[in-house]
């Protein structure tokens, strides 16, 4: 416990008095800010692996979303060279390195979950703005699409980073035309 707590202070989680952080499952606290917030990306991949082994288990989702970029194949052979000298040089300590095997686990199955979803999201949302695009009746497709609840927020982003993309080309009627579509969408985005 007391190598945890100060594993804690070293990366960065602040537990002074006045700020609880078992907090709500949003992250808030009582008296500070929301715990998530409150700790600090290392930026060395072995204080990466400790600092991931001193999350919090209802946290570690978010942490292993919020540090995916440096979730690489360069961060893995580091924890995998970690297994490895834990193996040797900690005989006698196998929840440390049974510890590190399921932190390698899970963080390979999260990363190819994220992926997955980002790509599905990426496509499907892709497609819809195409099926926009391209139709005859853009004012029955929206209907069309609201109705089936097609209409979101990834789709109104995209539509705002293609008016930026065209403003930023100097292309002003394709940005105009983008910004009449993303208005039409709007009235039906359910949040």
């Amino acid at each position: 416990h007391i190598a945890r707590r100060e594993q804690q202070k070293k990366y960065g989680v602040v537990d002074a008095p006045g700020q609880n952080l078992s907090g709500t499952l949003e992250g808030a606290t009582v008296g500070g800010p929301p715990r998530k917030v409150l700790r600090v990306i290392p930026e060395k991949d072995e204080e990466l692996i400790e600092y991931f082994l001193t999350t919090e288990a209802q946290d570690l989702e978010y942490e292993v979303a919020r540090c995916r970029p440096k979730l690489n194949k360069e961060f893995f052979m580091e924890l995998d060279r970690v297994i490895g000298r834990s193996r040797l040089l900690e005989a006698g300590k196998e929840d440390r390195v049974a510890e590190l095997e399921m932190l390698r686990k899970y963080l390979h199955e999260a990363v190819e979950a994220l992926e997955n979803v980002t790509k599905e999201l990426t496509t499907t949302t892709l497609d819809k703005l195409k099926k926009l695009l391209t139709s005859e009746d853009k004012k029955g497709t929206i209907l069309a699409m609201a109705e089936k609840n097609e209409i979101d927020q990834p789709l109104i982003d995209l539509l705002d980073q293609n008016i930026e993309s065209a403003r930023s080309s100097k292309n002003e009627q394709a940005a105009e035309f983008m910004q009449k579509l993303r208005a039409a969408c709007v009235k039906y985005l359910i949040t």
